[in-house]
Parts: C-alpha cells; structure tokens; sequence
C-alpha cells in the first residue's frame, strides 16, 4: 500500500526561501508545492486542494491577505489550514486580519524549524 504524503504548499516570493522551505518540509515526508505570487497560490490552491497553505504576507499579485481573501470565497480551499510565514512585524493589525480568515498561527521570519514543524503537524492533525 503506498505512503500517504499530506500536500503543503508554500507561497513565498523569495525563491530561494521558499526552495529551502521546500526541502526541509520533503525530508519530513510531505508533498510540497511552491508559489511565487498570491495569484499562482490561489490557482495552485484550486488545482491541488493542499493540506495546509504556508503563506507570505507581501508578495507580488496581491500579497497575502488578498489571497485569503480569495480562497475563503471558494468552498473546496476555504477550510484549508494556513500558517502566515513573514518577515513583517507581527502587530496587532496583521492579528485582527489573520483572525478575520482564521489564521490560528504566524510565525516570523527567520523561523524555527521545530516550530514550524509543530505548528504544521498540529493544524493538519485537527
């Protein structure tokens, strides 16, 4: 019986970031995609229906909020668990919005891996 691989994907503008995002997550055993702008995540989202979105804050085509925004209109994505990875201030506006689209957690970069992957196997565990 083949392995059952849960699908993550990862939007993030920096390439190399999201490369290096990728490989740990594939050496921990998940099928990871990658997105290099909302627009191709919110395509990428419809086409595959990922098991948890890793999500930038600022990107070209929108950002990441305007992403949210567009999968929580589509039933198919609007459950998908998303964790916010940015290098941005974590203040009380960027919580209201998270909250707002049902963010339960964002993580700054640079990231723990372990935090990552905790927060991770948590939300796609519940």
């Amino acid at each position: 019986m083949p392995e059952f691989k849960r699908k993550i994907l990862v939007v993030e503008d920096e390439v190399q970031f999201a490369r290096m995002i990728a490989i740990r997550l594939q050496s921990e055993g998940f099928d990871v995609n990658v997105s290099t702008d909302a627009y191709g995540g919110t395509q990428e989202a419809i086409r595959n229906t990922p098991d948890l979105i890793i999500l930038d804050l600022m990107m070209p085509a929108g950002g990441g909020f305007s992403m949210l925004e567009r999968i929580n209109k589509i039933p198919k994505t609007s459950t998908i668990p998303v964790i916010i990875l940015t290098g941005r201030n974590i203040d009380q506006n960027i919580k209201k919005t998270a909250a707002k689209y049902g963010i339960k957690k964002i993580l700054k970069k640079p990231y723990d891996k372990d935090e990552l992957l905790g927060a991770i196997n948590s939300l796609i565990s519940s």
